[in-house]
């Protein structure tokens, strides 16, 4: 699967060229006839597939996954709090629910997902018309169904965190119309749906990449766990049951041993692992250098290099007494760290801000080196399988109450990492309200600084079974606003197109 980093600059530029622009001086427009264009791209299954990997090249860029799309989805949730005046004023007025439309942190993520969306869209509408001998349907099919798969990705989260947004399902080739809100939300949410079902069909099973460069692709129990993830957020209980059951049922997964597995370079793409983004480091990279798939999560998060931001008190007094996962996912004065955990971590340490006393670990990688690098390779899982389990055990708790089936699932993850599992007296006798706590607050542990706070704190609030994820909440921050430069340049928007209140 490094082989995505590798064709990236090549897959990249194949898909920038097919878009057209007008002009009016006729040799111009006349054109090279032998510029790459759709007409005489894809015509081979390696040209193809460089036009999918271009999508997942979209993951990788500063903009998604690398860097802002994470930022945006932590500094929504009750996760983080800044470690000082260093954090950049874009992310400190997300943090603290001082949100316009100007802000500086919504745009670029807003553009990542947009282009994963162009990129996908380009793939599906033009692959199914290259059928040929050396182009075969199956490898179409496959290709569309990872294209599908990343597009419902995009929207979904698009749909998540700005309700109804511009919604085009062909590549955009000119700039003069614009692209217009979709008519309701729930069209986005239908297409989502679409895309993953198809994704679904055509996609193989894990165990057909394991061992091979392929691994690291999605697969069916990709668009099944993300189809089951989808059908939560849309408040059908029932077919997200159907879904996971099947990622349960496949056999493919199962959690790891140890808990710090899911989130170290070493144990890339395990057995736990349903879906992660996949990054290199490369110590040569420096700013303006040549872009590899690194992504900027030890440089942002830890203590030894910008330290922009640390765990929120709420987020460290949730951790039970002795649970593993704490010294897993932050550092304390006094811990030891480095590559023979020699390095005794002290407040000298700090690059910068706040001498908090809790600051992150998790997804760092001081495990390696003492000084870590500014950049990271560990990927960024999307998908995993403790999130499944979870899934299931509040559809069960949502659907029959609190059952021995949900408990058993929150076990299984407790019991992974080595937390005492929860009584089964207390439970299966106990209330619905009982097992949603115990529930959520599983969740918040198990998956904490993996983007799943925000989205849950979400429907939950939505739902009125929590409170709203920010003192600072107002009902406009139901939905992030369209970016201020979004509402300039895209002819379709009207100033009534606008959130709410923003």
């Amino acid at each position: 699967m490094r082989k995505l980093a590798t064709l990236k600059s090549v897959a990249i530029a194949l898909c920038a060229t097919m878009v057209t622009f007008s002009c009016d001086d006729e040799f111009l427009a006349e054109g090279n006839p032998s510029a790459p264009s759709i007409s005489n791209s894809f015509e081979t299954v390696e040209e193809a597939r460089a036009a999918v990997f271009a999508i997942y090249a979209g993951l990788q860029e500063n903009e998604s996954v690398a860097r802002e799309w994470w930022w945006l989805v932590d500094t929504l949730s009750d996760e983080l709090k800044s470690a000082g005046p260093q954090l950049e004023s874009q992310r400190a007025q997300l943090l603290n629910y001082d949100i316009d439309a100007g802000n500086g942190l919504i745009s670029p993520a807003w553009k990542g997902l947009y282009r994963i969306v162009f990129r996908a869209n380009l793939v599906i509408n033009t692959l199914p018309d290259k059928v040929s001998d050396e182009l075969p349907q199956a490898e179409v099919d496959l290709l569309v169904a990872e294209a599908k798969f990343l597009r419902a990705w995009a929207y979904f989260e698009l749909v998540t965190y700005w309700g109804n947004v511009p919604f085009s399902l062909t590549p955009v080739e000119d700039f003069t119309s614009g692209v217009p809100l979709a008519d309701s939300e729930q069209v986005i949410r239908d297409q989502i749906i679409e895309d993953l079902t198809v994704a679904e069909e055509f996609l193989p099973r894990v165990s057909a990449y394991r061992g091979t460069e392929n691994l690291g692709r999605v697969t069916k129990g990709s668009a099944q766990t993300l189809l089951g993830r989808a059908y939560m957020y849309f408040d059908n209980f029932a077919a997200a049951r159907t879904e996971l059951q099947k990622v349960i049922d496949s056999g493919d997964y199962s959690l790891v041993d140890n808990y710090e597995d899911n989130h170290r370079e070493e144990n890339e793409n395990n057995i736990e692992s349903i879906f992660e983004v996949q990054f290199q480091r490369n110590l040569a990279n420096v700013w303006g250098g040549p872009q590899k798939a690194v992504q900027y999560r030890t440089q942002e998060y830890t203590p030894f290099i910008w330290h922009n931001v640390v765990p929120s008190d709420e987020l460290v007094a949730a951790f039970e007494e002795g649970d593993p996962r704490y010294p897993l996912c932050f550092l304390e004065y006094g811990d030891t760290h480095g590559p023979e955990n020699e390095d005794v971590f002290t407040p000298e340490d700090i690059a910068q801000g706040i001498e908090n006393g809790v600051h992150w670990k998790k997804y760092g990688y001081d495990y390696q080196m003492s000084v870590p690098e500014m950049f990271s390779g560990i990927n960024m899982r999307l998908l995993r399988y403790a999130d499944v389990l979870l899934m299931m055990a509040e559809i069960e708790n949502e659907q029959n109450g609190p059952t021995a089936l949900a408990l058993g699932y929150v076990n299984q993850v407790r019991e992974r990492a080595g937390v005492p599992p929860l009584p089964t007296a207390a439970y299966p006798t106990g209330t619905k309200d009982q097992m949603f706590d115990a529930i959520v607050h599983e969740r918040r542990i198990e998956l904490c600084s993996e983007q799943a706070r925000t989205r849950d704190v979400k429907r939950w609030f939505r739902a009125g079974k929590v409170g709203p994820p920010s003192p600072n909440y107002e009902p406009k921050h139901e939905f992030l606003p369209i970016p201020l430069d979004e509402m300039d340049n895209n002819p379709a928007l009207t100033p009534a197109d606008q959130k709410p209140g923003y």
